[in-house]
């Protein structure tokens, strides 16, 4: 029971970020909007959903054959940042990293597993839900989530061939990309009068209905979560 209380406060203590909790989230003030927008529209990011869940995109598909060969032994935040303007590439790159290990502080709390692929699209969902809805994630419904985006990659037989080093690099994409869409909410939550927070607002809202829909097949004002994880789903 106290083991389970500490992991519900883990979301909660993203959600919040409180000053004596700042490093569980990235600061998107103070980064440059491309590092954010990177997340959700880069060539990797897309190759990995059709990977997973076959989210479908058009020019992903025409590109898949150049994209298959661009994991190495790279990290995702490095391959991520490769994508930024050459001015920008290295405070991406810093930006990514630290969303990464924000993002494994976060599951550590809950008891979850790095390198699970269903762990990163959890965490992907939350954070594009959080940023479309302009909200805390529910902490109760995160486990459920997790279950259920395990439950969709057990149908993907594929995955099963993957590669281990892309397999990495897949898993941290997915959860640089919802934490970073997380600290968009929580960056404007803390300051929500600045004078970039009408623009962040609108952002935030943009890249988290884009990211649902890609992931999910459904407009992003249906995704609705619950203690089954996400519901309203594209064919349910």
């Amino acid at each position: 029971m106290r083991r389970h209380r500490a992991a519900l406060a883990a979301f909660a203590t993203l959600a919040l970020a409180t000053s004596s909790h700042a490093q569980d989230f990235v600061n998107v003030y103070e980064i440059p909007s491309s590092v954010s927008m990177n997340v959700i529209g880069n060539q990797l990011t897309h190759e990995i959903l059709n990977r997973t869940i076959h989210h479908w995109d058009k020019d992903a598909a025409d590109k898949k054959a150049a994209a298959a060969g661009a994991v190495k032994e790279a990290g995702a935040a490095t391959l991520l940042a490769r994508d930024l303007p050459v001015g920008e590439a290295r405070a991406g790159e810093a930006a990514y990293a630290k969303a990464l290990d924000a993002h494994e502080q976060v599951i550590r709390k809950f008891g979850l597993p790095s390198g699970d692929l269903g762990v990163g699209l959890a965490s992907c969902v939350a954070g594009a839900w959080m940023a479309y809805n302009n909200k805390p994630f529910p902490d109760q419904y995160y486990l459920p989530l997790v279950r259920q985006m395990r439950q969709r990659l057990a149908g993907n037989p594929e995955l099963a061939k993957m590669p281990a080093a892309e397999t990495r690099t897949a898993y941290e994409a997915l959860a640089i990309t919802g934490l970073i869409l997380a600290s968009s909410q929580i960056s404007w939550q803390r300051s929500p009068t600045g004078p970039a927070a009408d623009a962040l607002k609108a952002r935030m809202r943009e890249q988290g209905g884009q990211t649902l829909t890609r992931m999910l097949q459904v407009a992003p004002e249906r995704v609705m979560i619950g203690d089954v994880g996400v519901f309203n789903l594209a064919g349910r």
